[in-house]
């Protein structure tokens, strides 16, 4: 089915669902629970998101794997976008496309102001040189409703590497998820697609796996990277993803934890040293966050 025809499909079948009373849950929504499309963009943030799903089904989708089942008690499209905005834009659209999810979630990592460790949830991202894309209103409140207080429990405490420190380092101070302002989304990398290495590196690598390997060129210290004081998120994915799932008629809501921001405890000189050090601490409150989003997510109407 062609994209520009989903949203009026979409709207088709919520007025059925409001007419026809008897078909719907005690819950308000349609007897058919919605799928999501849940992602992130490297094996880390993948492997953080498989942790907490029952995965039942593999379907190889081009050059990358998608995992359907449940995550949060929601029937889920699970899978990665790969690094960057061309990455991830076309994935997005592949999986639109082939699974028609009735919504996108992203979760991964992300810079930021805020603290090591924080779960943002921008209201909107901006796309360089495209435009703002926000962030669906009713997703944002269930967002507001898991930053309360006992909303969603986030690790404090992550092993680094030995030569950084002995064993696991921790949080200074309690971390929270943080609902509003501007994400921003760029990239590094001139207008091309990050290549995947298939040595399995659980940052550059092409799926999950446990080997290492050496970054690629264009992802290190001299790379640009927008002010974060401006953004209270900025990543290389999340605004072609949101522009993706617009372009659907889809809803959108990403959840991004800092991997380098503030309060660091080691004291290392911002990216990429921060990055390396803490993204398995952000991948997995980015995972803990959108899990605890999907559990509140209402059996509704597409």
């Amino acid at each position: 089915m062609p994209l520009h025809s989903r949203p009026l499909l979409r709207a088709a079948l919520a007025a059925v669902c409001a007419l026809a009373a008897p078909a719907c849950s005690d819950r308000g929504g349609c007897a058919t629970a919605p799928t999501i499309a849940v992602l992130g963009a490297f094996p880390g943030e993948l492997a953080a998101l498989l942790d907490r799903s029952q995965v039942e089904e593999e379907v190889a989708l081009g050059d990358k794997v998608m995992r359907l089942g449940t995550l949060g008690g929601v029937r889920v499209v699970v899978g990665m976008t790969g690094i960057g905005l061309i990455n991830a834009r076309a994935t997005t659209e592949a999986v639109i496309e082939r699974f028609a999810p009735d919504g996108v979630v992203m979760a991964g990592v992300a810079g930021s102001p805020y603290r090591i460790g924080d779960v943002a949830v921008p209201e909107a991202w901006y796309l360089v040189d495209d435009r703002t894309h926000p962030v669906d209103p009713r997703w944002l409140e269930l967002a507001r409703d898991i930053a309360r207080p006992g909303g969603v429990a986030l690790e404090q405490c992550v092993e680094v590497p030995p030569e950084l420190a002995a064993g696991p380092v921790c949080m200074p101070e309690p971390l929270a998820l943080l609902v509003g302002g501007t994400g921003q989304s760029s990239d590094p990398f001139g207008g091309r697609p990050l290549v995947c290495s298939p040595d399995g590196h659980p940052v550059f690598g092409c799926d999950v796996g446990d080997s290492s390997g050496a970054a690629p060129a264009g992802f290190g210290p001299d790379a640009e990277h927008p002010a974060q004081d401006e953004y209270v998120a900025v990543d290389m994915e999340s605004a072609a993803v949101a522009r993706a799932a617009a372009a659907a008629g889809l809803r959108f809501i990403a959840f991004r934890a800092v991997s380098d921001g503030a309060n660091d405890p080691l004291g290392l000189p911002g990216f990429p040293a921060q990055f390396f050090a803490y993204y398995p601490l952000a991948a997995s409150n980015a995972a803990a966050a959108a899990t605890a989003f999907l559990e509140r997510l209402d059996a509704s109407c597409p």
